[in-house]
């Protein structure tokens, strides 16, 4: 495969996971908000998780992966940092909340990750 075709089809892959971001930034706000306590609900939570995996299982065989957040010295490249706020868990000018997951294919941002930065 030739570089611009290469390049072509990241762009492609590029924009679809784009488009998906709005599906998972769904699941994951489900996810945080519900929690299951019948054997039905867990069933058809266990069903939405599957979904949820294969999409993150089909996001890796393409190559696309999370931003690091937690813990991680704030990357102005990477990161969107939304606040500042105390925290006793990490030192200043680290990650100590993720509020949206960034995603990068190969050395491109797709989305910048959502998160707040201790204060120390």
């Amino acid at each position: 495969m030739n570089k611009q075709s290469k390049e072509g089809g990241g762009t492609a892959t590029i924009e679809v996971v784009r488009k998906m971001l709005e599906v998972m930034d769904n699941y994951d706000r489900a996810f945080g908000a519900l929690s299951a306590d019948t054997e039905e609900e867990k069933e058809m939570e266990a069903t939405y998780k599957a979904t949820y995996d294969l999409i993150l299982k089909i996001f890796d065989d393409l190559g696309v992966k999370p931003v690091e957040t937690l813990g991680t010295e704030f990357d102005y490249e990477v990161h969107q940092a939304v606040m500042q706020r105390p925290c006793d868990e990490y030192e200043e000018g680290i990650v100590c909340d993720e509020l949206a997951r960034g995603w990068v294919l190969d050395d491109k941002l797709i989305r910048a990750a959502m998160v707040s930065v201790s204060a120390g």
